[in-house]
């Protein structure tokens, strides 16, 4: 048996029922609320798995840190599989989230997008660029020295998502779809 057998209205009920045992009160934000749940989870956390398929399909996952503009996501990347992949598919997927062994504690992000890579002779990279001050900032504070990339070495990923589903347990908040 599978969850995909069930029909939605089974499913509500089986999650309504375990929010009732967790004594959570289970809510279904309006668009709005969830665009603001969602950007303020992105905010706070900084690492994620961006997984690529190439057209060979074999699929390639890949743990890196990203900073975020509202829902879009900014990956800084001197390259590898992962952008010869995006070249050849550009759907990618993301997935970002923390527990602590508690079904009360699960909150995430699973992200289907187009990615974009911008190399360091657009000014799509330039304006990207600027989002990473702080990742910058740190690594001239612990080192005592700017960041240099070789010209031409260092890219940017952009992620536009077309389809974020959303955990927050805590607030009630399970499998929230958004989509533009």
């Amino acid at each position: 048996m599978d969850i995909s057998d069930f029909t939605p209205e089974q499913i509500d009920k089986m999650i309504d029922g375990l929010f009732a045992k967790l004594k959570i009160q289970r809510w279904k934000p309006s668009k709005e609320e969830l665009e603001d749940e969602i950007t303020d989870f992105l905010n706070k956390m900084h690492c994620c798995s961006l997984a690529t398929c190439g057209k060979d399909g074999v699929p390639r996952i890949s743990v890196v840190d990203y900073v975020n503009d509202g829902l879009n996501i900014y990956i800084f990347t001197e390259g590898g599989q992962k952008l010869k992949n995006i070249k050849e598919n550009n759907k990618v997927a993301v997935g970002i989230g923390v527990s602590t062994l508690s079904m009360k504690a699960v909150r995430g992000v699973n992200i289907r997008g187009t990615a974009d890579v911008f190399t360091d002779d657009m000014p799509e990279y330039e304006e990207a660029k600027k989002l990473f001050k702080p990742v910058f900032d740190n690594f001239l504070k612990d080192t005592g020295t700017p960041l240099n990339v070789p010209k031409g070495l260092s890219k940017i990923i952009r992620i536009i998502p077309y389809e974020i589903v959303y955990y927050h347990n805590n607030r009630g908040i399970y499998a929230a779809h958004w989509k533009p």
